[in-house]
């Protein structure tokens, strides 16, 4: 299994429309064959910063998803949302 943290932290003012978006991004990932989890938090401390956790059964898995017409749509539109560059993590599990 490989785990993904992907962080975020989104402009104040697009927190509305890119939690609509990622809502999307969630529901359609969830569906994807290979996929064992995906879901979003926030942090107490700061509603603006996200933490997107995925789990996935293997590379192929996480490859396809990245070429998802779902995942390229909100990859194309995110860094209108994003205040701060994606940091994203990878982990085998």
């Amino acid at each position: 299994m490989i785990a993904i943290q992907a962080y975020m932290t989104v402009r104040p003012e697009k927190r509305e429309e890119f939690i609509k978006n990622v809502t999307e991004v969630i529901e359609a990932s969830r569906k994807e064959e290979g996929n064992i989890s995906y879901m979003l938090t926030t942090k107490v401390e700061n509603e603006n910063e996200f933490v997107m956790l995925e789990e996935w059964k293997d590379q192929a898995a996480i490859e396809a998803h990245n070429t998802s017409a779902h995942f390229q749509k909100f990859a194309g539109s995110a860094k209108e949302f994003l205040a701060a560059p994606l940091d994203v993590k990878h982990y085998q599990a």
